[in-house]
């Protein structure tokens, strides 16, 4: 039926050969990242722990935790935006976040920028980088491994000197 006494409208090829400028833009998708395939437990961003935490393989932290953190078999990473308040104890310990507790690990303790460690570190290695804050004390076990060794006595005839050599 017309309108006004006007026949059928048939499409106009007038707008068929330019783009169409209104339609919708591309959806973000929101997504989460994957956690690495040799994780045992990734705690993501906004997660909060409070309690005794025990993991037995590598694990990841980039929320908040409060308490005691224990990473048997694998290494522990403290990300970038963790806020760690507790006593973190494992065989590698990487902190990249915040943590307020002490820090003991088997094999070695790593701090890397823009990590902020207030507490004491007990481990036979440590890894600092630049930019790292760092208050407490360290203790390194290899230190109680070390040997006093005599070194050959100098051409003046005096005593020899002992030498603290690693083992």
């Amino acid at each position: 039926m017309a309108w006004f006494g006007r026949g059928e409208r048939t499409k106009s090829p007038l707008f068929e050969d330019r783009p169409n400028l209104i339609t919708e833009p591309p959806r973000e998708e929101n997504t989460v990242a994957e956690p690495a395939a040799d994780l045992a437990a990734h705690f993501f961003k906004g997660s909060r722990v409070t309690g005794k935490l025990l993991v037995i393989g590598a694990a990841e932290i980039d929320g908040n935790v409060s308490g005691d953190i224990l990473c048997r078999g694998g290494t522990l990473t403290v990300g970038d935006g963790a806020e760690i308040r507790a006593n973190i104890a494992g065989d590698v310990i990487v902190i990249r976040g915040t943590v307020e507790g002490d820090v003991a690990a088997k094999e070695k303790v790593e701090l890397d920028a823009p990590a902020r460690l207030t507490g004491n570190i007990a481990a036979p290695r440590l890894v600092v980088a630049e930019g790292v804050i760092f208050d407490g004390d360290c203790a390194m076990d290899s230190a109680k491994k070390r040997r006093e060794v005599p070194v050959a006595p100098g051409s003046e005839g005096e005593a020899p000197e002992l030498v603290t050599v690693e083992k």
